[in-house]
């Protein structure tokens, strides 16, 4: 089906161009439909799509809607699967992928300062080239970006030791509603004075203004990890087993669970022997500096799986 015109009068859609250039106003049907899905399997066709290149672009762009009351839904890389990016029916979506400088990576400081456009994988490489660590991990993190990351307050497996991305903003900068500019936090170790605004925006989706630039904590690059699998003749063992692990005072960086259907699922995909006869299994990894400690405590997860009902390890 083709998507209807937009109903976005002309003078509009003419001063949009002359914020953020004509190239960079998508309008036709098929670029319009390329803006209307994320990872979910909702869909709607955005009257327009523009790309903005800068918080200054991203602003006057608000401020424009703001005076003509066209409803914004800011986009990052579209991977979310809870619908935040659809746009409702009359909606500008505001695509930031543009904006994807690292602008700032400060080890004294122990932060990075990157626009909300950065592909999350991409920082964790240019941090860790210079031995440091950012740790959110979510599952599409070659595809998503930080300011989506902020706005979900996106986690992934590390989590469970690490924390979510909420424990690494130090600081923001934000465009309101009616396209004023708010900075909170700061290139900061620690802040415990006034009004906690920088967690007030992260896993706010977008409804309090549109995130623009991120600062982020790093922490020293662990040296060595050290893995183990756990095997299993049930779900309810395996989960069983997650509570021994954590009970007895480990506390793994990852701890990943797969059914019988997804193990034989990845194994039609990926061949890498896979035990397809499992009911379930864990994935336990451990990080650290000492490559022999951690390899200890993934021996010592593997030893409570195997108390708590594991076939193998």
């Amino acid at each position: 089906m083709v998507a209807a015109a937009s109903p976005l009068s002309v003078d509009f859609t003419r001063q949009l161009e002359q914020l953020v250039g004509s190239q960079h106003v998508h309008r036709g049907p098929a670029e319009r439909i390329a803006y209307s899905f994320d990872a979910t399997f909702q869909q709607q066709v955005p009257e327009l799509v523009v790309s903005p290149a800068s918080t200054g672009e991203v602003a006057a762009v608000v401020a424009l809607c703001a005076g003509h009351a066209v409803p914004i839904v800011p986009r990052g890389a579209g991977s979310g699967l809870a619908g935040g990016t659809i746009p409702t029916r009359g909606a500008l979506v505001l695509n930031l992928a543009r904006m994807h400088r690292v602008l700032a990576i400060d080890p004294a400081d122990g932060v990075a300062v990157a626009e909300a456009g950065v592909v999350t994988a991409d920082l964790q490489s240019q941090v860790e080239r210079l031995g440091l660590f950012y740790p959110p991990d979510p599952a599409s993190l070659n595809q998503c970006s930080l300011g989506g990351n902020v706005a979900t307050n996106a986690g992934g497996p590390r989590c469970l030791k690490y924390g979510a991305t909420r424990d690494y903003v130090r600081g923001l900068t934000v465009v309101l509603a009616d396209g004023r500019v708010l900075r909170t936090g700061g290139r900061l170790l620690k802040q415990s004075t006034g009004y906690q605004l920088t967690q007030l925006f992260v896993g706010s989706e977008g409804t309090l203004g549109v995130i623009t630039e991120v600062i982020v904590r790093l922490l020293p690059l662990p040296r060595c990890r050290s893995t183990a699998v756990a095997l299993f003749p049930s779900l309810e063992t395996a989960a069983e087993a997650v509570t021994a692990v954590f009970t007895s005072g480990l506390l793994p960086v990852t701890l990943e669970m797969m059914d019988h259907t997804t193990i034989n699922v990845v194994e039609d995909y990926l061949h890498m022997g896979l035990p397809r006869q499992a009911e379930a299994l864990l994935i336990l990894e451990q990080d650290g500096n000492d490559e022999a400690l951690a390899a200890q405590e993934v021996e010592r997860m593997g030893r409570v799986c195997r108390q708590a009902g594991a076939t193998e390890v």
